[in-house]
C-alpha cells in the first residue's frame, strides 16, 4: 500500500467513526497512529518509522509546513473531503516527530441559533467564546458572520485559518513575516469591518486590543480558554483588561461543547451570559447543568454522555 493509500484508509477511518484528533506517536521502532473517540483512544495502526514518517511529510507538505523542520513546534491546516484538518508537529528528546490531527467536521447538527444570540452579533461590542479544544467555537462564529453576508464585511485573524468561507477576508498569523496577532489585528482596523473575528486571545496584549477594537465601534467576536462561561470575564481580567472597560463592551459570554447526540450527530450545546453584575458566590456551572439535564430528559442525549458533560 502507498503513502496514499495510507491516508486515505486512516481519514476514511477516522471520519466514519467521528474522530476528534488523530495522533503519530513514535516509539524506538514503530509509530502509532491513535485515535481519540468520544470516551476513549483507540489503537488504528501501527506504522514503520519509515511509512509513518513519509505520510507526516506528505500532511506537513499539503498543510504548509516545513518538512524539513522535524524539532521546532509547526502549525498547518488543509482539508480531505469536506472535513477541515489543523495539525500541530513537534520532535520529542530523541529527535522523533510527533504529528496530531485535529478534523473540524462541517455536519454539526443545525439547530436554531438563540435569537438574543444573533442580535448581538448585529450591534457593536465583544462576543467571547470560551469551551475547550474541538468544542465548535470557530464554527459557530463563522456561521454566525455568515448570517450577515452579503451585507457586512467581515475580516478574520487566526493562526492558523481553520476553516475557508468565499465572501470573508481572512488573514493568517505569520511571525517569520511579521504578521503577529498584534499587528494583524492593527492593520485590519484601517480597513474597517464591520465584523472582525479573531481566533483566539492569548496573552495580555491581545486581549487589550480586542476590547479596545470593540471600544472603537466594531463588532468584535473571539474566543477565549475558560471553564465556564463566568470564567471568561475572570480570563480577560486575568490578561490585564480594565474590569470597566470589558463590562461596557461585552454584549454575550458563552461557553459550548460538541456533544454527541441519541442519533450519533455532535450536537452544539450553548450556554449564554447576558448579566455581568455577578454576586461574589455563583455556582459556575449550576445553569450549564440545568441545560444538560433538559437535554437528557427529552432523549437528546444519553445517561453515559450526559454523565460525561456534567461539569463541563
Amino acid at each position: 500500500m502507498n503513502i496514499k493509500q495510507e491516508i486515505d484508509e486512516m481519514f476514511k477511518s477516522a471520519i466514519k467513526k467521528k474522530v476528534s484528533d488523530i495522533f503519530f506517536i513514535p516509539s524506538q521502532k514503530k509509530v502509532q497512529i491513535l485515535f481519540k473517540l468520544i470516551n476513549r483512544r483507540q489503537n488504528f495502526k501501527d506504522l514503520e518509522e519509515s511509512v509513518a514518517g513519509g505520510i507526516i511529510n506528505f500532511l506537513k507538505f499539503q498543510s504548509g509546513m516545513d518538512i524539513s523542520e522535524k524539532r521546532r513546534p509547526q502549525l498547518g491546516s488543509y482539508q480531505y473531503q469536506g472535513v477541515n484538518l489543523r495539525l500541530s508537529s513537534v520532535g520529542n528528546y530523541l529527535n522523533q516527530e510527533i504529528l496530531v490531527i485535529r478534523l473540524i467536521y462541517p455536519n454539526i447538527e443545525e439547530q436554531a441559533l438563540p435569537e438574543k444570540l444573533t442580535e448581538l452579533v448585529d450591534r457593536k461590542g465583544l462576543i467571547l467564546f470560551s469551551g475547550p479544544m474541538g468544542s465548535g467555537k470557530t464554527s459557530l462564529m463563522y456561521r454566525l458572520a455568515q448570517l450577515f453576508l452579503p451585507s457586512k464585511t467581515v475580516m478574520c485573524i487566526e493562526d492558523p485559518t481553520e476553516i475557508h468561507v468565499d465572501g470573508f477576508l481572512q488573514l493568517q498569523v505569520n511571525d517569520e513575516a511579521k504578521m503577529s496577532y498584534e499587528e494583524l489585528i492593527k492593520t485590519s482596523l484601517r480597513q474597517r469591518p464591520d465584523i472582525l473575528i479573531v481566533g483566539e486571545i492569548r496573552d495580555q496584549m491581545t486581549a487589550q486590543l480586542v476590547v479596545k477594537a470593540a471600544l472603537s465601534g466594531y463588532t468584535v467576536l473571539s474566543t477565549i480558554h475558560a471553564k465556564s462561561k463566568y470564567s471568561v470575564i475572570k480570563r480577560m481580567i486575568e490578561f490585564g483588561v480594565d474590569e470597566f472597560s470589558l463590562k461596557s463592551v461585552l454584549n454575550a459570554a458563552i461557553y459550548q461543547r460538541l456533544i454527541p447526540s441519541i442519533n450519533q450527530k455532535l450536537l452544539c450545546v450553548i450556554d449564554i451570559l447576558l448579566d455581568f453584575d455577578l454576586p461574589e458566590k455563583i455556582n459556575e456551572l449550576k445553569d450549564w447543568q440545568n441545560k444538560l439535564k433538559k437535554y437528557y430528559e427529552r432523549g437528546v442525549i444519553n445517561h453515559q454522555v450526559y454523565q460525561k458533560y456534567f461539569y463541563g
